[in-house]
């Protein structure tokens, strides 16, 4: 009889939810609104009930399933499955979330942080299926990052290991959400694509973005800023390249660290294609060893906004079978 493992990815606006085949073949998915606001119990109650909809939906029952994995907001103790108190979840405070699941659906429970499974998403089904060693960078509002180092996620002993985008790049640079200042996500994340174009533009620089944003800059998007890039704008493009520069620079550092098989890219910037990856390939062949340079991919992830709730799934799977090995 085929069993089964339930991943959920907990966001702030939506409860995501896939039940996966022990052969990594996806059975069923749904999407629910997270109803923050209700407190933690409505919403566990709600990510059980979207587990057993799931297995009824598949034409199963509670029986056939192996365990849940949650990719969850940080910070929290991936050991234990405590949330400790996210931002974008009001209400919640030290909540044993793995506990909980566990004794509401009657299989083991596991939390991690959600860049982590979105990393090991795309290790598992994603672009970096069949590979060992791999990082993965989300480029979005920060920067966010995951490593996989011989099939398992590096976590560390406190948690915090593979925060990629907390890498220092530039010295008594830019200061961001990071506690050190000039770290990678100040300069290639979109938040820091679109500060380097309002330096520029507040500098007097010429470009089409001015008229897109009628002289107020709070209104400038790195949308806009890729828009104008690929329609030919020189300045835009200019923007565009230093923050392929730098987010290539950071990759420099992991390769020399980890030596990767693959860099998985993810995120809205992944949009622009070859205008981002040609740019930061060359970055890295110009900065790095010529062996682990070549042998590193740097590839556009796999599994879209699969990824997060797929890698609950697939952690889940793992840890599971490391609970069954002791």
């Amino acid at each position: 009889m085929a069993k089964f493992v339930a991943g959920i990815d907990l966001g702030g606006t939506n409860i995501k939810a896939a039940l996966v085949s022990e052969d990594r073949e996806v059975v069923a998915k749904l999407s629910r609104p997270t109803d923050a606001g209700k407190g933690p119990q409505p919403l566990m109650d709600a990510m059980a009930s979207a587990v057993r909809d799931m297995l009824h939906e598949a034409g199963h029952d509670i029986g056939d399933l192996l365990a849940a994995g949650f990719g969850a907001p940080g910070p929290m103790n991936w050991q234990t499955g405590v949330v400790f108190q996210p931002p974008n979840l009001p209400g919640w405070r030290d909540v044993p979330l793995a506990a909980e699941m566990q004794q509401r659906l009657g299989v083991p429970c596991f939390v991690d942080n959600d860049a982590n499974v979105a990393a090991y998403g795309e290790f598992w089904m994603g672009a970096g299926r069949g590979t060992e060693n791999m990082a993965v960078l989300t480029l979005g509002t920060g920067v966010g990052g995951g490593v996989i180092v011989f099939g398992k996620l590096l976590r560390g002993p406190d948690g915090t290991a593979a925060e990629l985008g907390h890498l220092v790049v530039q010295r008594d640079g830019r200061e961001s959400t990071s506690p050190a200042r000039g770290a990678l996500e100040a300069y290639a994340s979109v938040t820091g694509m679109v500060r380097t174009a309002r330096e520029g533009l507040e500098a007097g620089k010429e470009s089409a973005l001015v008229s897109r944003c009628g002289g107020d800059w709070d209104k400038l998007t790195g949308a806009m800023i890729s828009e104008e890039a690929k329609a030919g704008d020189t300045f835009a493009r200019w923007v565009f390249d230093e923050t392929a520069t730098w987010l290539g620079l950071g990759i420099v550092s992991i390769v020399h660290y980890q030596n990767p098989e693959k860099v998985v890219l993810c995120g809205g910037m992944i949009a622009a294609g070859d205008m981002l990856f040609d740019t930061v390939r060359r970055v890295v062949q110009e900065n790095t060893f010529d062996v682990p340079g070549k042998r590193c991919q740097i590839v556009p992830a796999g599994l879209g906004a699969d990824s997060g709730v797929l890698g609950a799934a697939g952690v889940a799977h793992a840890r599971w079978q490391d609970s069954q090995k002791r």
